[in-house]
């Protein structure tokens, strides 16, 4: 019954937003075409630096720029990942300020820990604005940066915006798009250490005047710093737009990315520490394997409708498979020499997601103050299905410094089933505004109701698990306040209040039908600036985060939704230009989080730091261009010790990694480009924990790159 009044809201919501406008501007469109092209040009607002004068689509849909939202939000452009090398979703936002890896093969390679709060269910993906809700813990989209224009990060509660799970930050991946500009192609070849090979090919422009069109589409394989650590990614995407009228734009686009990622889940620990004689072992099955495959179509629509309203609308479709097949759990036995293997696993995760968000932003005067309010609704409807061998049984052995890998049926003793399928509708409500009361002061206001129903059937199972159905549902509401004051256009000191409502267990997953969701609350002060012509800008912020409805025990050892996490910190961005050919990039983000109240399996915990978080982060990029066609790089980004339990008694190491670009711009359309990673070939490089085990990001490389555009 929920799917069928579901797929018929969003025909009602297509119908409305995309053929109505059609048929109201078909005359305007012959006009159209009777009219002579008029080209307006203007100064383009540079993106350098902090793009302070830039929008982001995480924080605000209102088109405000950044300067002038009351939040921490900053651009990671296209740009900056190109010179940096950047070819994963996650190297590229853990150069923003206060993040920091918590990726594993099991959470997508992509979990990430901001602002005190660690993993997908406090920090948000989203893929051009639209949210991607997490299936049993795993987001792995997009596949790679060549797809992508630019990162736009949001610290803080992100609720007002994307809804139930947004406390620490938001993320929002803004894939290239089709313009009105002359058609230009791109092709990019890399080479490096691994047996990396990479292949990108990009091509977009005017049709004619009514098409523009962007495809884009990389194949990336490497051999990896590990033993049959084998990644290959393919990914293609494709975008038409077309111009119905001068008020009216429909743009149809298709992502699709199919990743055979690396089938590593860490090195055993001995003594506490990996040594170096084993740090490219792999301890996984020979035939192990992560897979994953998205489908991502959707239809835009903007309509301005008059001089006052404009219609946004997004319908989307989601398809994502998910494959793991591996022996995961290593620990080293002292008095055999050996590694026992456990864990043996099989999990496919089936999830189709879709979806509409539809919107009306009015621009107007209210008594002679400019106003802009977003008034809007958002659907979506999920099914998930969870395929596995639990309870992951088997055991075999293997040699500490040559471990003989052997196959994955070789340790199985349970059979892959079906195991449960979910059917999750969310739906929302929100208003979103700014009023500008004078040049100097302006007040941002927002407020979301969300509601989902959510159905779990178990099956029965030969494991001994009885058939059940879950049916329950769970709602929240998220709203924030912020004031800017600009003593100046380039100035600006902002105070905000902000709520988020976070999920306790997965909204596709979800067990345990009596918890509800935990609320947040921040406070945070913050300020910005750009001087000299903008070859010196800056921001700092200052925050306290609260998420209150924990799971903790009371004093009689019963679980309840009483627990509290808090964070306090500061952050600071940087971006200075003292000559004409020398730039500094920096950010550091100080964090002090603490469990307020935990009490679980008989232990409290209450004063101690989350698992998972640094409490010190750090990024520096100098660019120094010595002659007109060669310029040098280089930077360091620094992660501080991470606990590895709640009781604070194990921690992983702080590290420092450094990396250096050299370029040369042979002609206008011709650029080669030599990179090293990970200089010092540090051992501290640490991207997460996984059980006894901990994940090594890669050592040392080399990397050679060529680009020509045309």
């Amino acid at each position: 019954m929920k799917a069928t009044i579901f797929h018929g809201s969003c025909a009602a919501l297509v119908a409305g937003s995309c053929l109505l406008p059609i048929q109201v501007c078909a005359e305007d469109q012959n006009e159209k075409r009777s009219m002579e092209l008029v080209e307006v040009t203007g100064r383009a607002v540079p993106t350098r630096g902090l793009s302070l004068d830039s929008e982001n689509g995480a924080a605000s849909r209102l088109g405000t720029r950044i300067m002038d939202l009351p939040a921490s939000v900053s651009i990671v452009s296209k740009d900056a990942i190109a010179v940096k090398g950047d070819f994963s979703a996650l190297s590229a936002v853990t150069r923003a300020t206060g993040f920091a890896s918590s990726a594993s093969p099991g959470n997508g390679g992509s979990s990430t820990s901001v602002r005190g709060f660690n993993g997908h269910g406090s920090v948000v993906n989203t893929y051009d604005g639209t949210r991607l809700y997490v299936g049993a813990g795993t987001v792995s989209f997009p596949a790679d940066t060549w797809t992508v224009e630019r990162i736009e990060v949001l610290r803080g509660p992100g609720s007002v915006i994307n809804g139930v799970g947004a406390i620490g930050a938001t993320v929002n991946y803004v894939p290239k798009k089709p313009r009105f500009e002359p058609i230009r192609n791109e092709v990019a070849v890399t080479f490096g250490s691994f047996d990396l090979q990479r292949y990108a090919v990009g091509s977009g422009g005017q049709l004619d005047e009514n098409f523009a069109y962007r495809l884009d589409a990389v194949y990336h394989t490497t051999d990896g710093y590990v033993d049959r650590a084998d990644e290959e990614r393919r990914a293609v995407t494709g975008a038409l737009l077309w111009s119905v009228s001068d008020d009216l734009q429909l743009t149809l686009s298709v992502d699709w990315a199919d990743t055979d990622a690396a089938p590593y889940w860490g090195t055993p620990l001995v003594g506490g520490e990996v040594p170096n004689n084993i740090r490219e072992n792999n301890y996984n099955v020979r035939d192990g394997l992560v897979e994953y495959e998205d489908t991502w179509p959707r239809l835009r629509v903007d309509w301005q409708i008059n001089e006052m309203v404009r219609l946004r609308s997004d319908t989307y479709y989601l398809d994502a498979d998910r494959h793991w097949r591996n022996a995961e759990s290593y620990t080293y036995v002292e008095a055999t020499g050996q590694v026992d293997r456990e864990f043996y696993l099989e999990i496919l995760h089936e999830q189709e997601q879709i979806g509409t968000r539809n919107d009306l932003l009015f621009n107007f005067n209210a008594a002679g103050m400019d106003s802009r309010v977003s008034v809007g609704m958002e659907i979506n409807q999920i099914d998930f299905s969870h395929i596995n061998n639990s309870p992951y049984s088997g055991l075999t052995s293997v040699d500490l410094r040559n471990p003989d890998p052997g196959t994955w049926a070789e340790g199985v003793v349970d059979e892959t089933t079906p195991d449960y399928d979910t059917d999750t509708l969310q739906y929302a409500v929100f208003v979103d505004g700014v009023l500008e009361v004078n040049e100097n002061w302006q007040l941002a206001a927002g407020i979301r109701y969300d509601e989902i129903d959510y159905e779990r059937d178990d099956r029965a199972r030969s494991n001994g698990q009885a058939a059940g159905n879950i049916d329950t549902d769970f709602s929240g509401t998220s709203w924030r306040l912020g004031a800017v004051y600009k003593p100046n256009q380039d100035s600006s000191l902002y105070v905000q209040y902000s709520t988020a409502v976070d999920a306790i267990q997965s909204l596709l997953t979800a067990t345990n039908p009596d918890l509800d969701l935990a609320d947040g609350e921040q406070w945070e002060v913050g300020f910005k600036q750009q001087l000299l012509d903008g070859q010196l800008q800056y921001t700092v912020a200052l925050y306290d985060i609260t998420k209150s409805d924990l799971i903790s025990a009371d004093p009689g050892g019963v679980q309840r939704q009483i627990g509290e996490q808090s964070s306090r910190g500061v952050e600071f961005e940087l971006y200075w230009r003292p000559l004409e050919v020398l730039s500094v990039e920096l950010n550091m983000a100080l964090v002090d989080p603490e469990y307020d109240e935990f009490v679980s399996r008989g232990s409290d915990f209450s004063g101690n730091t989350p698992r998972g978080v640094p409490e010190e982060t750090a990024n520096l990029w100098l660019t120094w261009q010595p002659l007109a066609a060669w310029s040098i790089a280089g930077g360091a980004r620094y992660v501080g010790e991470r606990f590895l339990n709640d009781a604070n008694t194990a921690r992983l190491p702080d590290y420092t990694v450094y990396d250096a670009t050299l370029q040369w711009q042979a002609s206008e359309s011709l650029n080669f480009a030599l990179r090293g990673k990970n200089l010092s070939d540090t051992d501290d490089f640490v991207l997460a924990p996984y059980g006894d085990q901990w994940i090594l990001g890669d050592g040392r490389s080399v990397e050679v790159g060529v680009n020509f555009a045309f």
